[in-house]
């Protein structure tokens, strides 16, 4: 699909402050993020997770300190290469697409995704490729960025599409940060997010606001 090229050569250019550039603009909260959706994901039944859209590692990461053993997949080969850079034990990357995953059917305890399905455009297709790889009784955990309402929306719009980008062309590639807030603006509002991961076959899902509701937390089960 046209857009996988684009966002990987996209994501193979920002690599480098990447990491910096989270935890920046995120005022450090994306590691708290992340650390709640480990949390979500890893039980002690859990032996083996799926982390798509594992960009530089650090959901990894904190999958890892839960114990589990990860398999991440990313379509950007550089981010890869800095995830296999911070991470050697239990880790293992793999270049490939959402869309069509090299795995046998029913092999993961979960699919944790931080911040990477909406850049997949076929959500729909990416979803369903998801719930074929997990187990019966497994689950999807999908941490994504939304817009908040309230008196929160408008001061974190203009943060999103005039503060961002121009912090984001000091450090890195402002185009690529222009996107960031046009992919936040086109995405599933929560609601529209859950109804579409239950056409996609998973059940008991629960949402979680985060940081005002900048970011929602997705936990689903395949049953």
């Amino acid at each position: 699909m046209k857009e996988t090229q684009e966002i990987k050569s996209m994501f193979d250019k920002i690599v480098s402050r990447y990491d910096f550039l989270n935890r920046l603009l995120s005022f450090w909260q994306d590691i708290l993020w992340r650390k709640k959706m480990a949390t979500e994901a890893v039980n002690k039944e859990t032996q083996l997770v799926l982390d798509l859209a594992v960009g530089t590692g650090d959901s990894a990461k904190e999958l890892l300190k839960k114990g589990a053993k990860v398999i991440g997949v990313d379509i950007s080969f550089e981010m890869l290469r800095i995830a296999r850079g911070k991470i050697q034990n239990d880790f293992t990357p793999v270049s490939a697409s959402a869309y069509e995953l090299p795995f046998r059917d029913k092999i993961f305890d979960a699919v944790t995704c931080a911040f990477g399905i909406r850049n997949m455009h076929e959500t729909e297709v990416a979803l369903r490729e998801i719930h074929r790889v997990i187990k019966d009784n497994g689950k999807i955990i999908i941490l994504e960025f939304s817009l908040p309402s309230g008196f929160v929306r408008k001061p974190y719009l203009f943060y999103l599409k005039k503060i961002v980008p121009s912090i984001a062309s000091l450090f890195s590639v402002k185009t690529a940060y222009e996107y960031l807030g046009s992919s936040i603006e086109g995405f599933y509002k929560p609601e529209d997010f859950t109804e579409l991961l239950q056409n996609c076959g998973f059940k008991n899902i629960k949402t979680h606001s985060l940081s005002f509701g900048v970011v929602y937390l997705y936990v689903g089960e395949k049953i």
